[in-house]
């Protein structure tokens, strides 16, 4: 497996992953509509700011991440997904790892940033495993037709202490 540079006609796969809305707004929050049009995602993918990367093993899409640059030292993860088929064997966290490597080779970054709903507990397990902590950040929910989402925000430092 391995992490490259999202490529066009894959945003027809990554936009079938989400079955009912609820899940759609757990990864796109408000960034798309509803369904997803694959324009959108090419759209967005094309953002000076924005980087798109999936998690394929040479023959499928396994997973997809947006990379935000928030500053020259703050990138922030985005739009983290595996492809429903795949989910449950441990992928989110390659996808996370990849991701990071991906981050520390450009040498630039100081902190890696993200939010998850609380509600999306398989995901903030997996960002605590790999070394993210919460942090007292706005915003701290969202609001969805009136209901509020409580969100968690999460830093992981790539300064080297000592």
């Amino acid at each position: 497996m391995y992490l490259r540079k999202f490529l066009a006609h894959e945003a027809g796969v990554i936009s079938c992953w989400f079955s009912t809305y609820n899940e759609f707004l757990l990864w796109g929050g408000r960034v798309f509509s509803w369904p997803i049009e694959h324009a959108e995602i090419i759209k967005r993918s094309k953002q000076q700011e924005i980087e798109f990367f999936t998690l394929t093993d040479g023959n499928e899409v396994l997973g997809f991440i947006e990379l935000q640059h928030m500053s020259r030292t703050e990138i922030r993860l985005c739009r983290v997904a595996v492809s429903p088929s795949h989910r449950g064997n441990g992928l989110g966290k390659t996808l996370i790892s990849l991701s990071l490597a991906e981050i520390k080779r450009r040498n630039q970054y100081q902190v890696v940033t993200l939010a998850v709903f609380t509600k999306n507990v398989t995901a903030h397990k997996c960002y605590c495993s790999i070394g993210f902590s919460a942090v007292d950040k706005e915003p701290k929910f969202k609001e969805f037709g009136g209901e509020r989402w409580p969100l968690v925000q999460m830093e992981l430092s790539l300064i080297k202490s000592g």
